[in-house]
């Protein structure tokens, strides 16, 4: 399930967003600015999880912070207790929900409901879990299914403003892997930290 840039069946409540409807970043974002949207943004991803679950109780299965509205966002999918799925944004730097609608599912492979009941770590512990691990900033989170097991891959930006995800184990809540996520270097080994203990 993709959140970033797809707008439609989102209904906008934040006046001038019109015609903004476009994420130039790609799948993964534009990396080399996480960290000024990490700074630009006041609210963190934990504090944007609270607001997302106080406007539709159920549980956050993907949040990530993105700038492609001219301003730094969360953009959050929380799945409610009969397992419809709902998109909300929110504002990184007072914390108000700026727009919702019905989260559109492109992954066909996971059904993030399933996911939302097997999994024993919500997405705040998760992130908990990573930045005990690693310190810096939590800038998404996302549960997914692997290998038949649910994870949480948290993307994490740290003080030299480098990305890394950490996976931490769903029913666990324990980091099995943490990996550099380095755009300029293929193929290389270095930087990885696995861990199996999940």
């Amino acid at each position: 399930m993709r959140i970033d840039g797809d707008h439609r069946g989102v209904e906008t409540a934040a006046a001038g967003s019109a015609g903004t409807d476009r994420d130039d970043h790609g799948d993964h974002g534009d990396h080399a600015s996480d960290r000024t949207i990490v700074k630009a943004g006041k609210v963190d991803l934990k504090q944007a999880v609270a607001v997302a679950t106080r406007s539709t109780a159920g549980t956050v299965t993907e949040i990530e912070l993105d700038d492609s509205l001219g301003k730094p966002v969360w953009k959050a999918e929380v799945v409610d207790a009969r397992g419809t799925e709902r998109a909300f944004t929110v504002d990184a730097t007072d914390g108000t929900v700026t727009a919702t609608g019905t989260a559109k599912d492109d992954d066909s492979d996971d059904d993030d409901a399933t996911l939302a009941k097997s999994a024993g770590t919500d997405a705040t512990r998760a992130v908990d879990a990573a930045l005990a691990k690693l310190k810096g900033t939590a800038t998404a989170a996302e549960l997914e299914g692997e290998h038949g097991t649910p994870v949480w891959h948290v993307d994490v930006t740290d003080a030299k403003g480098r990305d890394h995800e950490v996976t931490v184990g769903a029913r666990s809540g324990k980091v099995t892997a943490s990996e550099a996520d380095d755009h300029h270097r293929h193929g290389g080994s270095d930087d990885h930290d696995h861990d199996h203990d999940d």
